[in-house]
């Protein structure tokens, strides 16, 4: 009987212990200004419980995946994408460089449903200041009549398109662009840039460090909410696809006559997929950063509490060898830079990989904003700045999100748009809210 009694005695104890496991990881942390848990009491364990977890599901999911590293599947997907059915569809590129100099160049194309382009270019010239595409700080082009599909990147004098999967990109604009910082006259400008490399690409699906995944998790209540939401994570991540790769950008750029040859060290990112809403982000800060050793870096932090990710610390350092080092822990916080509306002209952090640590200070040259969506959903400053990494110097681009709630296009923008475009607005401000409007089969 006493052994008997003595086991179950046992196994409640065991019961009572997961029990209170149970209730303690569901506790919620103490958040900084309502948004951003901090390190709870039990972050240490949840952190070691998260980490587990986080492995355990990639190699799940790509311990056996080599046809991730194949010339089929590099020239499927490095290539502009079809837009599905789904009303939510996109498919992005971007392209950043510097050099020594200080010459820096910025271009985004984001293609969706109807042949809608939202699409931006920065072109930064240290005795000249920053000149911009004549529309900013709107990003929205049209390029059919929206009744067809643009199946390129391409329209309103954007070309941009691969020419080797994972090898070469052509980057061309011909068009105007004006300065920056002020209502001045625009400049006939012919662009015709070409990003080369022959490193790997950075899947942020599977490359990211566990470790900066599980930070961040491991700051939420593990609620049912939470628990749901990981039920999902397979699916979700089929439905996003990025990747980045660290290159050279290279060619030709004639501003008002004049020539420049620009030699720069890149940089290029591609995503696509079917879920894109700006509603489920709070904000996200990026940092490009490019030294004179051939080191880049890319480091960044998101929000996006609805995910469970308030704070997720992600990005990399790209030795000139062309390996990439995932980050595993940053003391760059959103609620120390800019969390007011305004991104600070200096900053200063940390960075550490497996192998290094990095210290990390920044220097606004000159900024711009532009705004994203039909409603202008949110607000993006982009920061080009100088920078030291452990005392070598660099070139860079920030770049910094706010959601902007009740966001609201001015009428002076929209009424350049096509009438087709401004009979179907409305359903931009169905996507701000994640919901579907049978009425209409597309979303901005």
């Amino acid at each position: 009987m006493y052994l008997i009694a003595t086991v179950f005695g046992g196994i409640a104890a065991l019961l009572l212990f997961l029990a209170l496991i149970i209730v303690v990881l569901r506790l919620k942390s103490q958040l900084i200004f309502g948004i951003y848990p901090s390190k709870g009491l039990f972050y240490q364990l949840k952190y070691v419980i998260a980490l587990l977890l986080v492995r355990r599901l990639r190699h799940r999911v790509y311990h056996t995946k080599d046809e991730l590293n194949s010339p089929a599947f590099l020239a499927q997907i490095d290539r502009p994408q079809a837009l599905s059915d789904n009303p939510q569809s996109y498919d992005v590129v971007s392209f950043m460089g510097a050099n020594e100099r200080g010459e820096k160049v910025f271009m985004t194309l984001e293609r969706r449903r109807r042949g809608v382009l939202k699409a931006c270019i920065y072109l930064y010239l240290p005795e000249f200041g920053l000149y911009c595409t004549p529309k900013l700080p709107d990003m929205l082009h049209f390029t059919t009549d929206g009744s067809t599909e643009n199946d390129e990147f391409k329209g309103c004098g954007f070309h941009v398109y691969p020419e080797t999967s994972m090898r070469e990109w052509r980057v061309r604009y011909e068009g105007d662009l004006r300065p920056a910082a002020a209502a001045g006259k625009c400049l006939p400008v012919q662009m015709n840039l070409q990003f080369t490399t022959q490193a790997p690409f950075f899947y942020y699906n599977r490359d990211l460090s566990s470790s900066v995944i599980a930070d961040s998790v491991a700051r939420e209540a593990w609620n049912d909410a939470f628990y749901n939401l990981l039920k999902q994570v397979p699916q979700m991540v089929e439905k996003r696809i990025h990747y980045e790769q660290s290159g050279r950008l290279t060619g030709d750029v004639q501003l008002a006559g004049r020539n420049f040859e620009l030699q720069l060290s890149g940089f290029r990112d591609h995503s696509f997929g079917t879920e894109r809403c700006l509603s489920n982000i709070n904000r996200y800060v990026y940092v490009a950063l490019f030294l004179a050793d051939g080191t880049s870096m890319m480091i960044g932090n998101l929000s996006q509490p609805s995910f469970f990710l308030s704070s997720l610390k992600v990005g990399y350092v790209c030795t000139p060898a062309g390996v990439y080092e995932p980050i595993t822990s940053c003391n760059f916080e959103l609620y120390s830079y800019g969390e007011k509306g305004t991104p600070p002209r200096h900053k200063n952090f940390i960075v550490q990989t497996a192998k290094a640590k990095y210290f990390v200070q920044i220097e606004e040259q000159q900024s711009s904003v532009r705004f994203v969506g039909a409603d202008w959903a949110a607000k993006i400053y982009n920061q080009f700045v100088a920078c030291t990494v452990n005392g070598i110097k660099g070139q860079g681009i920030t770049e910094y999100l706010y959601k902007v709630k009740d966001g609201e296009r001015p009428e002076a923008v929209n009424a350049t748009d096509p009438e087709w475009f401004r009979r179907v607005k409305t359903f931009e401000r169905s996507l701000s809210k994640c919901e579907e409007d049978e009425s209409e089969v597309f979303f901005f």
